[in-house]
């Protein structure tokens, strides 16, 4: 039986959060308040996020939105293994390629877009996947976040225990590589159903295509030296191309859209 975070656990976490805000010790009370303020700020206004990135973007030191952001980054990957919240595959050294997430889509709930406990972080490829889709069916003018225990349709990669609701199972050799995703509880079978299955596809895909893999890998080195707005974009539009050669490639008769196909996949396997 699954149980996500208890209210202890979770206690733990924001009070460990709260001290390590800032990666500079004496940046992070005032980080602390600067939060504090934009949430509230958030509660009122909807969505915050934009200002938080951009907050003193030119500073190179001190309260910065860029390196809050940093700094959440950090914490949350130790929390996840420096994994991705959804695929728990592991996260390369590449801020771009490891961005943080809105669990609940900020377009659908803007006055979470600063909550603690709606931010994870994922690869790139999950967060294009899920993007603005809206799992959850929580009143929008909702300004109290919802607790652990009303996520009960959906795996919420802060509240619940990734292990307790789905199986990944990654087998490599010289010439082959076999990736298995298993959900064992409704909100597992879920994430498969609505990502994992692409995700699978996508491995499947790159192993066939050994220049593509190639290409990919070293548009992720090069991103980890520049900050080009363009090549993200260019990334954007590669996964689309991919997208359109998944549809004639399918794990079962349902187009690898991204959308819920119409037999829901509980399980995803790809070999290569």
């Amino acid at each position: 039986m699954s149980a996500p975070l208890s209210e202890l656990e979770q206690q733990i976490q924001f009070k460990t959060y709260l001290l390590q805000a800032h990666n500079v010790r004496k940046h992070n009370q005032d980080t602390v308040g600067y939060l504090r303020r934009i949430y509230v700020k958030s509660r009122k206004t909807g969505d915050v996020w934009p200002e938080l990135s951009a907050y003193r973007r030119s500073e190179k030191s001190g309260v910065t939105g860029p390196l809050i952001k940093k700094a959440f980054r950090s914490f949350a990957l130790a929390l996840q293994g420096n994994r991705c919240c959804y695929c728990f595959q592991m996260l390369p050294n590449i801020a771009h390629a490891k961005p943080i997430e809105h669990i609940l889509p900020r377009n659908s709930y803007p006055q979470f877009s600063v909550h603690f406990w709606n931010l994870a972080v994922a690869c790139f490829d999950c967060n294009q996947l899920k993007l603005k889709s809206n799992w959850g069916n929580f009143a929008v003018p909702w300004l109290e976040y919802p607790v652990a225990t009303a996520f009960t349709e959906f795996y919420h990669p802060r509240f619940h225990r990734y292990g307790e609701h789905v199986r990944y199972d990654c087998n490599e050799s010289n010439d082959a590589c076999n990736v298995t995703y298993t959900g064992h509880t409704p909100q597992g079978k879920h994430l498969c159903s609505e990502m994992l299955y692409i995700v699978a596809a996508r491995k499947n895909l790159n192993g066939k295509n050994p220049l593509l893999a190639e290409a990919i890998e070293s548009i992720q080195q090069f991103e980890e030296l520049h900050d080009l707005p363009a090549l993200e974009a260019f990334r954007k539009s590669l996964n689309t191309s991919m997208q359109y050669q998944l549809d004639d490639s399918g794990l079962d008769d349902a187009p690898l859209e991204g959308r819920l196909p119409a037999r829901r996949r509980s399980k995803a396997t790809t070999t290569r």
